[in-house]
């Protein structure tokens, strides 16, 4: 029975052991032996070689497909057929550190999260129970890559605000020490508005695990420089619409979170918990243990080498 052998098909299926960072690459070239006499695969720590000896019509046949990662960083391919070199050069570029630790620099996470938080019992049914985030974890991180790309350790910087909310009739007051507060309104109002946005600048120190082909889970601690915090109250009155935004308040400079994800590919969900309080201490109701459950976008950020 006649047997056909594609050898450049046989040699890209063991490409991925070499690198498995190299670039996808077309068949452009296939050689078929009928009935070959012995077929011998051979595969090291960064070469491939076939060689097929004899066939059905030349028991002296020789034939040698060749595949080495060069120190230069790329794949090169050789034939060779009854000791006559057919070609060789290099097809393709390999990333010689997969298997071994390097650094990366990247960019991931962009996050929009709802959750709740604390408050003390003179606030309760004053503030909204729940609040929002949105931000980017790592707008820039460097990274130590290690087992294989499967795990990571980076240390980032990214951008965060979370928001807070009062129920109806309050809105947002300031005295003039600088203490935040709230008043109720009296009259009949509507189109109310009255919220608090802080602004953070975020230093995630995170560990990542790849737990498969698409599977990724991710643990850290994040320290929040509050750089900025101010409210917005707006209603209507009548006919009449009011606006008051105050800047400069005294919000908590740093603080610490926790944070963990599990992701699917690019796509993922996470929980981050902060326990210390917004304002500082006598500065503004006491708003702490912030949890917050949301989505985030991960797609540009973990990748396996």
């Amino acid at each position: 029975m006649k047997k056909q052998i594609s050898l450049l098909l046989v040699a890209m299926m063991a490409l991925p052991s070499l690198c498995a960072a190299s670039e996808a690459m077309k068949d452009d070239s296939v050689k078929v032996i009928k009935s070959p006499e012995k077929v011998i695969i051979t595969k090291g720590d960064a070469s491939f070689r076939l060689n097929v000896e004899g066939n059905e019509s030349d028991k002296g046949y020789r034939y040698e497909y060749q595949v080495k990662a060069r120190e230069d960083g790329k794949l090169y391919a050789s034939e060779s057929e009854d000791g006559k070199v057919r070609f060789t050069h290099p097809f393709s570029k390999c990333d010689s550190n997969y298997k071994k630790p390097h650094w990366q620099v990247f960019t991931s996470d962009l996050m929009f999260g709802w959750g709740g938080h604390s408050v003390a019992d003179a606030d309760r049914g004053i503030l909204k129970k729940s609040m929002s985030e949105i931000g980017i974890l790592n707008l820039v991180s460097l990274a130590r890559i290690f087992n294989q790309g499967r795990s990571r350790v980076s240390l980032g910087v990214g951008f965060n605000w979370h928001r807070y909310n009062l129920n109806k009739p309050y809105i947002w007051t300031r005295s003039a020490e600088g203490v935040l507060g709230y008043n109720q309104l009296t009259e009949q109002f509507d189109k109310h508005h009255a919220t608090l946005l802080v602004r953070s600048m975020q230093f995630p120190l995170m560990f990542n695990q790849s737990l498969g082909k698409r599977w990724n889970i991710a643990v850290g601690a994040v320290m929040n420089w509050n750089f900025y915090a101010d409210y917005k109250d707006s209603y209507r009155i009548g006919k009449s619409d009011y606006t008051e935004t105050t800047r400069g308040l005294d919000q908590r400079k740093i603080s610490f979170d926790g944070i963990a994800m599990l992701s699917w590919g690019g796509l993922g969900v996470y929980f981050r918990y902060a326990p210390q309080s917004v304002m500082k201490d006598g500065w503004g109701p006491e708003i702490k243990n912030r949890w917050t459950l949301g989505l985030v976008l991960r797609g540009f950020g973990f990748h396996r080498h």
